[in-house]
């Protein structure tokens, strides 16, 4: 069964944003296989070699399992809790039309 995981490098000295990419590969493989392949294909989406990782000082990286429902669960669920601090700070106000829960 194949499954997808977010691969993150991180520039270790913090001058440049992190770069990802989302790879499909086995569920059976190593962590080390998936960043492989996770570097390999950012090198390819972005003309890069491994010199220019190593330049940049994309050294640093962190794997995860990516699950688009539950991302997408979780960040509909942190906007409305954001949503309800700003109506109850009285920062946003509420829509005409929407009744108070």
């Amino acid at each position: 069964m194949k499954k997808q995981y977010q691969v993150t490098l991180i520039c270790e000295n913090g001058k440049y944003k992190p770069v990802s990419t989302i790879v499909t590969l086995e569920e059976t493989t190593d962590k080390k296989a998936i960043m492989r392949e996770g570097q390999r294909k950012i090198m390819i989406q972005r003309y890069w070699s491994m010199t220019d990782l190593k330049k940049y000082g994309y050294t640093k990286g962190k794997v995860r399992e990516y699950d688009r429902e539950k991302i997408e669960r979780e960040n509909a669920e942190r906007y409305e809790r954001i949503k309800e601090e700003k109506y109850a700070s009285g920062e946003w106000k509420r829509p005409k039309g929407k009744a108070t829960e």
